[in-house]
């Protein structure tokens, strides 16, 4: 079984790799293999290319995405 430092880790690697988020403020929450992301990002196809990578990691139980696009965060990079 996949622990939840295991799947944030591989996540937060996957969202480095995507350069349109550099400009991103995304918070990346997971529990008991259900993960979180919130925050924003600039447009509409960010958004799915950060939903996708997600969708990608391994040992996830679930995935909730609350982010919006349109409203880039004032930081740059992505937290949790």
């Amino acid at each position: 079984m996949t622990t939840d430092v295991e799947i944030k880790a591989d996540l937060m690697e996957r969202l480095d790799a995507i350069p349109s988020i550099g400009g991103a403020d995304i918070e990346v929450s997971v529990d008991n293999g259900m993960v979180t992301l919130n925050g924003h990002v600039d447009t509409h196809q960010t958004r799915f290319q950060v939903e996708r990578a997600a969708r990608r990691v391994a040992g996830m139980r679930g995935l909730q995405v609350n982010i919006r696009p349109g409203q880039a965060g004032a930081r740059k990079g992505h937290r949790g």
